[in-house]
């Protein structure tokens, strides 16, 4: 009898090991991009080889020293000679336009952006990332790649045209911009930064949201469905997953701040998709409710919430969104867990209201006759359960204003409650569309949906600012509860009174939506249907 011994691998060369197991003294298999004891360690990121990050700041404190040296020496000095050496980051090479001397500078852009990063699906902490970017010494692994960089700096050149009105960012100059940051996204994943998922994940997220300002939603999808590819591909889906019993919790992660961010972004990635699928009428990408593509990642908490108390190593979790589905109730209560909650519930109902109607809203009279007894019992389960989840969101989302525990609340936070709140009652306004059309005289409940976004739009305060761009696929959804309120007043002899009030409110939305209509081509094509709907209502009641 002999023993079975474990195939070893080959020795690799002294000093061949893997940073990551130098750094814990393991014995490594130099295999790339992840060696063995990194892979069976659940790594998100892959192996870096070669200098640390200390050995980079030691030779850039080498070439300073010496450049000191030479202006100490002056430029008369005999013994001065050029200086062959050049300062290069390899996480901040730019290759930008040449500036005109008006034009802002990088980091001035990237300040421009961060305003608005709460209206673009922004899940990492923008202000250190530009603290980082600003500071030419600073941990090269804390700086943005050069993916996120470019990402932001494009937005930053739009709300300084749009926003700032800066002359000196010309079209020409976005158009530069752009092309550098789709660039520099594509090779996001084969930069040498230990982020660079996050980092090209949150670019995608980025350059799409710029996409959907300019009514260019092919492209903003393909974005985002690349944004979903990474999310899978690096299981943000199955973070704390109840499948791993003995995966250790943090996935490797330095602190628990930066396990948080992982789970946000999945939701983000996860909300936006819902959210733009919806739009579009189709289902989301991400197959949540099947069994092979569920999502295990516990519902997030609001950044700087994260903690050992919050997100206890011991936490495990599954069939997250099933539950929330089923009705179990969970903790799910930040403004993030809302939104995404919000967008679910936005992407169930489409997909139920495309099953049972022709798709139009309010829908036609030709809604599909259901063929036998069940079909109509599904039917009827579908409608009460997703009503009683959307009834039961509406209120448990805070008020927009604030409350008594929350007086007083950032304009940011508000607009996130804004878009939620928004989401809501649009969705609530699909489903009663699809329950309409077998059952009418469901008028009562869209104008109240209606006149509640309304409200909402007057307790945020609404001028001024930057609107998250799906709020021009979401107005147009009162706007057309309005109009047909108009029409059945105007025509079966109601009072007047109501049929200004709805004319007021049609205007209330069109005022608002030509307001953000520079700069904003979606916006804008949202208005022009609108009028064109409006002028046709027109000519059939006069």
């Amino acid at each position: 009898m002999y023993s079975k011994k474990t195939p070893q691998a080959p020795p690799i060369p002294r000093g061949g090991a893997c940073n990551n197991c130098k750094r814990r003294k393991m014995r490594c298999d130099g295999q790339r991009p992840i060696c063995g004891p990194c892979s069976r360690s659940s790594s998100l990121v892959d192996c870096q080889y070669g200098r640390t990050h200390a050995d980079r700041l030691q030779e850039q404190i080498s070439v300073l020293e010496t450049r000191l040296e030479q202006l100490q020496n002056g430029p008369n000095d005999s013994n001065t000679r050029p200086n062959p050496l050049a300062l290069h980051d390899p996480y901040a090479s730019r290759n930008f336009p040449v500036l005109g001397h008006n034009t802002p500078t990088e980091n001035e852009l990237i300040e421009a952006f961060l305003p608005y990063t709460s209206q673009l699906g922004f899940f990492l902490n923008a202000k250190t990332l530009l603290d980082a970017f600003s500071n030419p010494m600073s941990d090269p692994t804390q700086r943005p790649t050069h993916a996120l960089s470019a990402s932001m700096v494009l937005l930053g050149a739009y709300f300084s045209r749009y926003l700032i009105q800066n002359s000196s960012i010309t079209l020409e100059l976005i158009e530069t911009y752009l092309s550098k940051a789709v660039q520099a996204t594509s090779l996001g994943l084969s930069e040498l930064h230990p982020q660079r998922i996050l980092h090209t994940l949150q670019a995608n997220i980025v350059i799409a949201h710029y996409f959907f300002l300019h009514n260019r939603v092919i492209k903003g999808k393909w974005h985002l469905d690349h944004a979903v590819s990474l999310v899978l591909s690096a299981r943000l889906h199955q973070i704390r997953s109840s499948l791993f019993q003995f995966q250790f919790p943090n996935r490797n992660v330095q602190n628990v701040s930066e396990e948080g961010e992982q789970i946000n972004a999945m939701w983000t990635v996860l909300a936006l998709n819902c959210l733009w699928s919806a739009a579009e009428g189709i289902p989301a990408s991400i197959a949540y409710t099947t069994e092979q593509r569920r999502i295990d990642t516990p519902w997030p908490l609001d950044s700087g919430s994260y903690s050992e108390t919050t997100l206890p190593p011991s936490l495990k979790t599954s069939h997250t969104i099933q539950k929330f589905l089923s009705g179990i109730p969970d903790e799910g209560n930040s403004i993030l867990a809302l939104h995404a909650k919000a967008t679910i519930l936005f992407e169930q109902t489409t997909v139920f209201w495309k099953r049972y109607t022709d798709g139009t809203q309010p829908p036609s009279s030709a809604a599909r006759t259901f063929t036998n007894t069940t079909e109509s019992r599904d039917f009827q389960s579908s409608y009460q359960t997703l009503s009683s989840l959307l009834t039961h969101l509406l209120n448990n989302i805070p008020p927009v204003d604030g409350n008594q525990f929350r007086p007083y609340l950032e304009q940011e936070t508000k607009l996130r409650l804004l878009t939620i709140h928004i989401v809501v009652r649009v969705t609530i306004i699909r489903l009663q569309c699809t329950f309409s059309a077998y059952f009418p005289f469901r008028g009562p409940v869209l104008l109240e949906m209606a006149n509640g976004i309304m409200e909402c739009l007057t307790k945020a305060d609404v001028d001024s600012i930057f609107l998250d761009p799906i709020m021009a696929v979401l107005l147009r959804v009162p706007a057309a509860v309005f109009m047909g309120a108009i029409r059945t007043y105007s025509c079966t002899g109601y009072n007047s009174a109501e049929v200004q009030n709805h004319t007021n409110n049609l205007n209330q939305i069109k005022h608002l939506m030509a307001r953000y209509s520079n700069g904003n081509p979606l916006m804008a094509s949202k208005l022009l249907e609108i009028d064109q709907q409006l002028a046709s209502l027109n000519n059939t009641m006069y």
